[in-house]
């Protein structure tokens, strides 16, 4: 899992003004408030658990608890006209779309919303709301935004088109890589039991993200194996919209494509996704 921190103390270009305390980046009506985002990524690449968490804005948390308002998250493909709402009571929800719908990575915009009206005495003490609103009563209608997070885009990495799945037939620690392109190009890394479950956890000794290189490489060496024509009426990989945006990826940071001579896997998953080594002072001494 990693967190998206917004806080009410950090500097932005532009707040609109609002008819009640919002918290928000640059937002002065929740001194001490941050909304914080936990995102914890599906194995499928189109679906992750989002984590709310408030602090320091009480008002928001009553509300919240007393059900004047919930947790929503905006799911959006500007160049796909797609846009759907995800909305929960609790403050872990499951967010999915379907890859065929977007033309891109989609956009996403968490938040909390009042879903219900009501009319509030404010108190700095109580509600933890800046000087400006204390002691002042103010209506929250139905559809306001009480916080709103910082705008996510998913990156067109090689890790969007990689789905993870258990296959008892392995021995340990094994896997291969397969290619499934019947409703849009998808990487199929078949994992042995221990393994399947070892990368399920984030873990702070590195080897997770070897396992993550090894594995990036042999997508790769697929993609340059299988995929390395460009002709739509052939299946090539022009033909899949998601591998034009990885290829878009690799254009950007200067790597070269698989389709030509001079891509090696190897040397492009490790510009990627290179192996951590540990500092000399890790190691044991004499």
């Amino acid at each position: 899992m990693y967190e998206v921190i917004t806080e009410a103390r950090s500097a932005s270009n532009a707040i609109r003004s609002h008819r009640i305390p919002v918290l928000e980046s640059g937002n002065i009506s929740f001194p001490n408030g941050r909304y914080i985002l936990g995102f914890t990524p599906g194995d499928d690449q189109v679906s992750f658990v989002l984590n709310h968490r408030i602090e320091g804005a009480p008002l928001i948390t009553r509300l919240l608890d007393d059900e004047y308002a919930c947790y929503v998250c905006a799911v959006s493909s500007p160049t796909s006209s797609y846009r759907r709402t995800h909305v929960s009571k609790t403050a872990t929800h499951h967010i999915a779309w379907d890859s065929n719908d977007l033309g891109e990575p989609p956009l996403f915009i968490p938040m909390i919303v009042s879903v219900k009206s009501c009319t509030v005495k404010l108190s700095k003490n109580e509600d933890g709301v800046h000087d400006i609103w204390d002691d002042r009563e103010v209506t929250v209608e139905k559809g306001s935004r009480l916080a709103l997070g910082h705008v996510i885009q998913l990156r067109s990495s090689i890790l969007q088109l990689i789905s993870m799945r258990e296959n008892k037939d392995l021995n340990d620690g094994g896997f291969y890589v397969d290619a499934e392109s019947a409703q849009g190009f998808r990487f199929i890394v078949n994992l042995s039991p221990d393994l399947h479950q070892f990368l399920q956890i984030q873990r702070g000794n590195g080897i997770r993200e070897h396992v993550m290189t090894h594995i990036v490489t042999s997508c790769l060496a697929l993609l340059q194996r299988d995929f390395n024509t460009d002709n739509d009426d052939e299946g090539g990989w022009q033909s899949f919209q998601n591998l034009r945006a990885f290829a878009d990826y690799l254009r950007g940071r200067g790597l070269p494509h698989w389709s030509e001579e001079e891509f090696r896997p190897e040397s492009v998953a490790t510009k990627l996704y290179p192996h951590a080594l540990p500092d000399e002072s890790d190691g044991d001494e004499s």
